[in-house]
């Protein structure tokens, strides 16, 4: 699928000649945050086997993660910028990521309840033809009130949880927690502001002068 996106303050234009942006993920999320910068750019899910790459460090393994991602769609496009991302909700030394099943996304759920967590995001902005590779992390710090046993369930049978690390996205932010600080990560799964700095330093974007 290619959406063609255009905003005026951008273009992604290299050498004379376009330069093709790839986002190696569906996710209407990480879509958002390049619709947000207003680039044309395809989509081409990398789907990888996440659980074959492992690593303690919840920054660590979203990175790896991240990277794998953008190297395996790099392999599709041999001549594109690849952008691609992962995240995970960390609780002390436990590590969520997506869950199994609905069973598993209420218990998820019910355990962040009533406390303070961290949302992970990495991002990876890969170049197929030079070989380069930018990533970076940010950490979201959000507190999630007491939730009661309906409106967990009420919002597990209203959103499409298994697709969400820690089976919430920014609707249950704006929904459950408490505090807020850090990245805004959460928002779009991806940190926008950063992603803008790679691109540009990849070579995608360049602020058009008066």
């Amino acid at each position: 699928m290619i959406l063609f996106l255009r905003n005026d303050m951008f273009s992604s234009f290299a050498g004379g000649r376009e330069m093709k942006i790839v986002l190696a993920s569906e996710s209407q999320f990480r879509r958002r945050a390049l619709d947000i910068i207003g680039l044309t750019y395809e989509t081409c899910p990398s789907r990888i086997d996440e659980k074959t790459i492992r690593d303690d460090n919840p920054s660590e393994l979203t990175r790896k993660l991240a990277e794998a991602k953008a190297r395996k769609v790099a392999n599709e496009h041999p001549d594109a910028v690849v952008v691609a991302g992962d995240a995970v909700v960390c609780k002390g030394d436990r590590v969520y990521e997506k869950p199994r099943n609905i069973a598993e996304a209420a218990q998820f759920l019910s355990e962040l309840s009533a406390s303070e967590f961290q949302f992970v995001t990495s991002l990876a902005v890969f170049h197929s033809r030079t070989g380069k590779m930018l990533s970076t992390v940010e950490i979201s710090d959000i507190s999630f009130r007491q939730l009661s046993k309906r409106e967990i369930q009420a919002y597990i049978s209203k959103y499409p949880v298994l697709n969400y690390a820690g089976a919430f996205e920014s609707d249950a932010v704006l929904l459950f927690a408490e505090r807020i600080s850090g990245s805004y990560n959460f928002v779009t799964a991806l940190p926008v502001s950063r992603l803008i700095v790679f691109l540009r330093a990849q070579g995608a974007t360049t602020e058009t002068e008066d």
